[in-house]
């Protein structure tokens, strides 16, 4: 926000005490401090005073301007916020603009103190004042101030009265819980599904009965700390209590002193309210205009959206350190990505079909047609490479041959790492799979029911269990200990994939579709493609699919509705949300895998049969970098989970590649 070229910001200015006009903070016009002791002047900000938005932020914001007023009032919430109260308290003071007015902190009291009646009566009284939207509120939503005012005022009710009840039923005053619910709440004839969860919740005694329910919601946030204790007076719901003034008076919500555990009680063990009072008051922000109770840190809230316009037109963006300087735009470039060989691993005597990062990110595994199996350590260097005057990079830690596995009798075509890192799965053409144990290199048991190639595995959560798919049409959920516990059957098995939670399963085939399986609710649903697939990929966080085709086409599909909604079919996707184009698009011969990677899965990276690898970036769909140096067609690619900065890539000509950045590329 700039300050040039702006008219002067209508201001009311009062005489300091020598009678002089000015600033009168001991600094000059440029902000700089001046030694005297001239007592301070008050200058009242006009309360249409707006300023011009200088800075556009790659969008058309010329000519837009925001109320002064408003920036104060966001500059003091912030400096209570920080723990500057004195320092917010003289700005209300200088600017005559108050964080909130007293109608509002008298709610805010009446809610964190308990005192219900009070903060209905509040409601009736003062409806128009809390509930109703004055001119920049219309002015953004186009409405009148009075179009759903009754609406808001009813939900605000709902939220006060259920939290009164709420805290009945913890304080084991069953009878003025039912008398809340009949003679409060159902009157107000809103929200009838959760009315009739409300009245279920009658059998419960105690407040760990009333958590275990989830009545609240989710498990609070430890970080919302009770200001009750912090007093050292009683909670109760007789009068505002001393503590809700203080937290009220710091413009702050579970800031105050005091402690609370995960599960919302208090230190000693007993019910603590305040965790969920503090909660009630977030939620009647969504029912307040935000010109009458500011929502909570809001200039975090600004500051967030700027940093994330900004790293969205940074195309590279692969930052590991979350910390983003104010002072400066945040800006990167090309050399975020790992573009770089910095070692070749040559272990294996055929093509290497399959490589996977461990969850840790400090081993390797690959698969290769020669029949065996490869583990790789993540070694720290030498002493002759620290020592011998190189160039750091050659110090760099690099990958050493730590368990070669043999165990199959035909080549291999998958791997995959348990969640903990224990155990490593293989499997081919043999139609056989192995677990093997990671730290002594040895089978850990065998799994002998295909009657084909064992084309992909996958683990479910808990490191137990894990399904396998295969080209005689079968997929067989396994136990560790051997014992086969589920089946399904139907189409010869390209690759699968398990979601983070283990409720899904996504399997494809050679047809032009793939398949999601409900594993709690036993349900398969189907979805079409343009051609056949090949292999998928699931996003970190399993809300993306990513699916090679057979002509080297990369559809990415967002799954993220339908498996919020558990399958409803309403929210099945139709189409691909991006489709990633470069390669050579021809009819493939051979299996090539793509993946995620990156700080935050910004990019998508893909083998190809052109022996070069391609990365995109994930959410623009642009083609980033095309890197050369196999001589093969390139089989798959995995990016190390730890390090956004290093991948790895398998290929034809028998080698394996790791890619980093150059020195000082990040």
């Amino acid at each position: 926000m700039g300050q040039e070229n702006n008219p002067p910001t209508p201001v009311v200015t009062s005489p300091s005490a020598d009678g002089r006009n000015g600033n009168g903070n001991g600094r000059d016009h440029h902000g700089v401090h001046h030694d005297n002791d001239d007592s301070q002047e008050v200058r009242h900000l006009h309360p249409d005073a707006t300023r011009t938005l200088d800075v556009a932020l790659g969008m058309p914001l010329s000519g837009c301007r925001y109320k002064c007023t408003e920036l104060v009032r966001v500059m003091e919430q912030a400096l209570y916020s920080l723990g500057y109260p004195d320092v917010a308290k003289h700005l209300e003071n200088s600017s005559g603009v108050d964080l909130h007015s007293d109608r509002v902190r008298r709610l805010q009291e009446g809610c964190l103190s308990g005192e219900w009646g009070m903060v209905i009566r509040l409601i009736d009284t003062e409806k128009m004042h809390l509930f109703g939207l004055d001119s920049s509120d219309v002015a953004e939503g186009g409405a009148s101030p009075q179009v759903g005012l009754e609406e808001r005022v009813q939900k605000a009710k709902f939220l006060i009265l259920e939290q009164k009840y709420l805290e009945c039923l913890s304080s084991g005053d069953v009878q003025q819980a039912l008398q809340c619910l009949r003679e409060e709440i159902t009157p107000l004839g809103i929200n009838m599904p959760r009315l009739h969860e409300l009245a279920s919740l009658m059998r419960c005694r105690s407040w760990m009965d009333l958590m275990e329910s989830k009545a609240w919601g989710e498990k609070p946030s430890s970080s919302l700390s009770s200001w009750g204790q912090s007093s050292g007076k009683d909670d109760g719901l007789g009068h505002v209590s001393e503590g809700a003034a203080v937290v009220v008076n710091n413009g702050s919500l579970g800031r105050a002193g005091g402690s609370s555990n995960n599960n919302g009680t208090s230190a000693s063990g007993g019910a603590n309210p305040q965790v969920s009072r503090q909660q009630l008051l977030r939620k009647l922000q969504e029912v307040i205009p935000s010109s009458v109770m500011l929502p909570e840190n809001r200039l975090e809230s600004l500051l967030g959206q700027a940093v994330a316009n900004q790293i969205s037109q940074c195309m590279y963006y692969n930052k590991t350190d979350t910390t983003f300087s104010l002072l400066s735009d945040y800006s990167c470039g090309p050399e975020q990505i790992p573009s770089v060989t910095c070692q070749v691993l040559d272990g294996h005597s055929d093509e290497v079909w399959h490589i996977q990062f461990s969850s840790s990110g400090q081993m390797l595994a690959s698969a290769s047609a020669d029949g065996t199996c490869i583990i790789w350590d993540y070694a720290p260097p030498e002493a002759s490479d620290l020592n011998g005057g190189g160039s750091s990079s050659a110090a760099k830690k690099k990958f050493k041959l730590k368990h070669e596995l043999l165990g199959h009798k035909k080549p291999i075509a998958f791997v995959c790492w348990s969640p903990n890192d224990k155990y490593l799965l293989t499997c081919g053409n043999d139609h056989v799979l192995n677990a093997w144990d990671v730290e002594t290199g040895r089978v850990f048991e065998r799994y002998e029911k295909h009657t084909d190639s064992v084309t992909s595995c996958a683990w479910l959560p808990d490191s137990k269990r894990f399904v396998s798919g295969s080209i005689d049409k079968h997929i067989y959920m396994w136990h560790l200990d051997g014992r086969c516990i589920r089946h399904w059957k139907g189409s010869r098995i390209n690759d699968l994939a398990i979601s983070r939670n283990g409720k899904w399963m996504v399997s494809t085939s050679n047809e032009k579709k793939f398949h999601l399986f409900n594993l709690v609710m036993d349900t398969e649903t189907i979805v079409q493609e343009q051609e056949s697939i090949i292999s998928l990929c699931l996003s970190k966080h399993s809300d993306l699919l990513l699916v090679n085709l057979q002509n080297q086409k990369i559809h990415l599909w967002d799954l993220n509705e339908f498996f919020e909604c558990c399958g409803t079919p309403d929210a099945l996707p139709t189409e691909p949300v991006r489709r990633y184009r470069g390669q050579h698009e021809k009819q493939g011969r051979y299996v090539i895998r793509s993946c995620f990677g990156g700080s935050n899965e910004t990019f998508v990276v893909s083998g190809s049969e052109d022996s070069q690898v391609y990365i995109w970036h994930q959410q623009k769909g642009e083609l980033l970098k095309v890197l050369s140096g196999h001589s093969g067609t390139v089989n798959a690619v995995t990016w190390n989970p730890a390090d956004p900065y290093t991948f790895a890539s398998a290929s034809d000509d028998h080698s394996i590649r790791i890619w980093g950045t150059s020195e000082g590329g990040h």
